[in-house]
């Protein structure tokens, strides 16, 4: 969990709630089905993982965490303002270019750590099963949202498809290094410790 990028899950929180705002406004009970477990999901998920992080990873999460609600309360209190002195489809707007940018920043998180992987030639910060979800759910959303043409659906995930799989690339040019596991440990320390007897 130490060499796990935490942001790709945090930004799920950001992202999905953001949907479920959007397709209220819209009301769209498919993307709404999709993205209401996905936030329950995502609150566990970051949570879960959280006792296990080192102190570096909880502080990231806590700031994230603390700027997506700020976020959310001024786009609540400006949507109040459109909602008194504008149109319902000003408030559209407002949700949809939102969850569109958060939609690409979530697709884009992974690449966060591009150059520590390309320095260290191992994509340990990178999560395999995450950036491949990520591609095949920006490739069924993006056909979805061309044929209701939704752009607010389409462009981000169209975006992020191509961000998925430059994440895929860089996971399959530097694959993770797999530690050596506990027996192989204990005979290094051993060898090691037979090399320091002859030596003496």
């Amino acid at each position: 969990m130490q060499d796990l990028n935490p942001l790709p899950f945090a930004a799920t929180i950001l992202n999905c709630s953001g949907w479920v705002v959007y397709t209220v406004l819209v009301r769209n009970w498919f993307v709404f089905c999709t993205d209401a477990p996905g936030l329950l999901c995502s609150i566990w998920m970051t949570f879960s993982l959280y006792p296990h992080a080192s102190l570096r990873v909880q502080n990231q999460l806590n700031a994230f965490i603390v700027l997506a609600a700020f976020l959310w309360c001024v786009l609540a209190a400006v949507t109040m303002i459109l909602q008194e002195h504008s149109t319902q489809a000003a408030v559209i707007q407002l949700w949809g270019w939102t969850v569109s940018v958060t939609q690409v920043l979530l697709m884009a998180s992974p690449l966060s750590g591009l150059l520590r992987a390309v320095q260290q030639r191992s994509s340990a910060n990178f999560h395999l099963g995450v950036c491949s979800m990520g591609l095949v759910s920006s490739t069924l959303w993006t056909i979805y949202a061309f044929t209701i043409r939704n752009l607010f659906i389409a462009i981000p995930n169209f975006l992020g498809g191509f961000l998925s799989c430059a994440a895929l690339l860089v996971c399959f040019i530097f694959p993770r290094r797999t530690p050596p596991a506990p027996a192989e440990q204990d005979a290094a320390r051993v060898q090691a410790a037979g090399a320091t007897v002859e030596l003496g």
